[in-house]
């Protein structure tokens, strides 16, 4: 890789970085190449970005960035999940993957403002994501409505059946 290639992925890895809500950090080392790809594809199916990182290129692309707290965590084989606006899909499909595959080690993560250990990225992927808090809440505010409904319909079959009650005591 030349130097005018070296710049350009720097910077590519910077604007990559800067869109994002949060990392993802995996140990891809004893990770053969079709595990990665199996990995891979499992990401994008998500819409995850996921790459592995050359890491003096990423050290050079957080420096002077809000991410640079993580730079220390690029050592040895080193991928990066990211996915704008969703922070907790990567880190569920990272922890997940880890588990059946032990040689795929999550080593942490970083949010806005707070670098996480491997610790902090299972807690971010236990988390509830954007459309299952759209959801319950939506299922919260539709409950009352629901319940009214459930009372009229209540009233009005009992209403009913006092009156059929009532109609089959005069025939009889």
């Amino acid at each position: 890789m030349n130097r005018d290639q070296k710049r350009a992925a720097i910077d590519e890895m910077r604007t990559l970085f800067s869109d994002m809500d949060a990392i993802v950090l995996a140990d891809t080392s004893g990770v053969d190449v079709n595990t990665i790809n199996k990995v891979r594809s499992i990401f994008r199916a998500e819409g995850v970005h996921f790459r592995v990182v050359k890491n003096t290129l990423a050290k050079l692309a957080l420096q002077g960035t809000e991410l640079e707290g993580i730079a220390s965590a690029f050592v040895g084989p080193t991928a990066i999940a990211l996915k704008a606006g969703d922070p907790i899909t990567p880190a569920k499909i990272a922890i997940e993957f880890a588990k059946d595959n032990p040689k795929f080690e999550v080593k942490g993560g970083y949010l806005p403002g707070k670098v996480l250990d491997a610790q902090g990225v299972v807690a971010l992927s236990k988390m509830k994501g954007r459309q299952e808090m759209r959801a319950e809440l939506l299922s919260i505010f539709k409950a009352p409505q629901t319940q009214f409904v459930g009372v009229m319909n209540t009233m009005v079959t009992q209403f009913l059946g006092v009156l059929n009650a009532r109609a089959d005591k005069l025939e009889g």
